[in-house]
């Protein structure tokens, strides 16, 4: 229903969609580097790994797409604060 532009009527009102997929968006952000991360330090942390093989093993988990996936992060985080505090955005404050 989220794609569609509207919420399950179930679900809380407190944000509308546009917020609830930045929330999402930052979410999944988040999420895809700690679990790389983490899994990558459990990993290379055990030793009997050279650093060709660490670098292979960065490559298998997506890092450099999970890095790249990070662009965005500041304004949607400013854009969730807006939401979250009822903050008028900075680009209706510059307009007025």
């Amino acid at each position: 229903m989220l794609s569609q532009g509207r919420l399950h009527e179930k679900a809380s009102q407190r944000f509308d969609v546009p917020a609830l997929k930045a929330i999402a968006r930052s979410f999944a952000r988040e999420a895809a580097l700690k679990v790389a991360v983490d899994g990558l330090r459990g990993i290379a942390g055990a030793g009997g790994m050279s650093e060709p093989e660490v670098a292979a093993f960065e490559g298998a988990l997506g890092m450099p797409a999970i890095l790249a996936a990070q662009a965005g992060l500041l304004s949607d985080m400013d854009f969730i604060a807006d939401a979250l505090y009822d903050r008028v955005p900075k680009a209706a404050r510059a307009a007025a």
